[in-house]
């Protein structure tokens, strides 16, 4: 038996592949209603100018050609686009699976069906306190929270599975246990909790960032809930949480989670057509209006995104860590906090073990002559 040695070509297949985004989140609007606190889009009821329907359906099949990832359709809110469902409709044409992040005031018997008939498969919908008095004040929106439990509703009535995101800072930590117990009680099929990062309107609340004790006593407190069972916890922008979960499971508690995932498993486009490693952090690997709609171009070549994927770059703490593989830090709160996304993430308070030889290669890119990235294209 023969084997075959790995060509040049081959290997530069393997690392494509390697790199496509398993879920890529589409900002299609900066429309909302809403004037919540910590918006990471600063969106409100005008919105900015928008992609026109043909550019949106460009980018799904740019994005369709180079991968087949879950489509996340986020905003504003999504639903303020009349032309929302033939943007579905399209994605799930070019075989993406499609699901939406929602306020859900805009969602009732009749919306949903048409949602799940243009191709939506799943729904997220936002509670960011375990009462109305915690989640309108977040939201800066009487009535909000009455209107996400309509729309948790409608979705269970209508077999719309849907999860629920909560953004936690020092407004609505001690809430998470009751806003967890809401979450299963209302039939979610996860709650995936978001680390406050003081970007977009929410740079007002950076008083609000939690400090690394309440940090790290919050990650633990969302791990007892994954181990008791709950609910399904997911976390977004607290990558500390996979090494947590790292440490449970050496003592047989839990299975693993991810940590950061922005610009390997995980992309965003914005409401322009840039494309990002996530939407909390601002910075432009390059626009695909202006690119002639090639993603894979983008997402593979692009100066900024290479760098967020050498771990080797990382700088403090975080690139002395011996989790750097699997968490990585939170390159958005870096940025926002220290002005650097290389920069270690400022609400981690883990000490590193044996520094000097703990550093991960994973998702290191071969070293290549390349000048430092001075600030990408910032929007």
């Amino acid at each position: 038996m023969t084997t075959k040695s790995l060509t040049t070509h081959d290997a530069r297949r393997t690392t494509r592949d390697g790199l496509k985004p398993r879920l890529i989140a589409f900002e299609v609007t900066r429309r909302c209603r809403y004037h919540c606190r910590h918006c990471r889009a600063n969106a409100g009821p005008q919105g900015a100018s928008e992609l026109t329907t043909q550019q949106c359906k460009k980018i799904i099949a740019a994005i369709a050609k180079f991968t087949k990832p879950v489509l996340i359709i986020t905003g504003g809110e999504p639903m303020e686009r009349p032309d929302l469902f033939e943007i579905i409709k399209y994605a799930k044409e070019k075989g993406l699976r499609v699901v939406m992040a929602t306020c859900g005031y805009l969602l009732d018997d009749k919306s949903i069906v048409q949602l799940k008939k243009a191709g939506v498969s799943a729904l997220s919908l936002s509670i960011d306190g375990a009462s109305s008095e915690t989640h309108d004040r977040f939201r800066d929106s009487p009535g909000a929270f009455d209107t996400a439990l309509r729309a948790a509703e409608i979705a269970r009535k209508n077999k719309m599975p849907f999860q629920i995101n909560t953004t936690l800072s020092k407004i609505n930590a001690g809430e998470i246990i009751g806003i967890a117990h809401l979450a299963k009680r209302l039939g979610a099929a996860c709650l995936n909790a978001f680390m406050l990062v003081p970007t977009g309107r929410a740079e007002e609340l950076d008083d609000a960032v939690l400090d690394p004790i309440q940090y790290e006593a919050l990650l633990n407190e969302l791990l007892r809930v994954k181990i008791r069972g709950d609910i399904e916890v997911r976390v977004t922008c607290g990558p500390s949480f996979s090494r947590i979960c790292q440490q449970a499971k050496a003592k047989g508690l839990t299975a693993e989670a991810k940590g950061c995932m922005g610009g390997k498993g995980f992309g965003f486009v914005s409401f322009r057509g840039d494309i990002q490693t996530c939407g909390f952090l601002d910075v432009s690997a390059g626009n695909l209006v202006e690119n002639g709609f090639n993603f894979s171009k983008i997402w593979l070549k692009s100066q900024f995104l290479n760098e967020i994927r050498d771990v080797s770059a990382l700088k403090g703490k975080c690139g002395d860590c011996e989790y750097v593989g699997s968490c990585g830090g939170c390159k958005a709160r870096a940025m926002a906090i220290h002005g650097d996304y290389l920069a270690g993430d400022p609400v981690c308070g883990y000490q590193p073990k044996n520094p000097p030889k703990a550093r991960s290669r994973r998702w290191r890119e071969p070293r290549r002559a390349r000048p430092r990235l001075s600030a990408g294209r910032r929007r």
